[in-house]
């Protein structure tokens, strides 16, 4: 978006128009998280359940280990 001069050398704001509209609107996955515990370290792990027509699955998006110890670990 970027502001112009009109003819008489006055500023004009540019307008904001919606060109095209989504008639479905976005839907978005069921996500689910979880945390395991070990003695040195937590694992999160994020999941997203995917639907491929005949069959359906939570699939691991995301994980994360933290290990205890910093950076000498």
């Amino acid at each position: 978006m970027q502001d112009r001069i009109d003819r008489l050398g006055e500023m004009v704001m540019a307008k904001l128009e919606i060109v095209w509209w989504n008639p479905e609107p976005v839907r978005y996955a069921p996500r689910r998280h979880s945390l395991g515990k070990g003695s040195q370290h937590t694992l999160y792990i994020l999941q997203e359940f995917v639907s491929d027509g005949n069959l359906s699955h939570w699939e691991t998006i995301a994980d994360l280990e933290v290990l205890i110890g910093g950076m000498a670990a």
